[in-house]
């Protein structure tokens, strides 16, 4: 299981219908937060959206070819 954000919950329900999510915390409270399946379509559409706001290559770039 992998932890995702609300807004996550509600693109994957919609593109994913069969893939098993569960929310902590039952009762009204502030608390819970949202585990989804490691499915292989999930977890790819989960690196690619989560991978937009990151810059392009990403980490250390000292070591690249100039």
């Amino acid at each position: 299981m992998i932890a995702i954000s609300k807004e996550e919950k509600d693109v994957i329900s919609k593109r994913f219908p069969n893939v098993h999510i569960v929310r902590t915390m039952r009762q009204k409270s502030k608390r819970h937060h949202y585990f989804c399946e490691e499915s292989r379509g999930v977890m790819n559409y989960l690196k690619e959206a989560r991978n937009i706001n990151s810059p392009k290559g990403g980490g250390n770039n000292k070591h690249r070819a100039k």
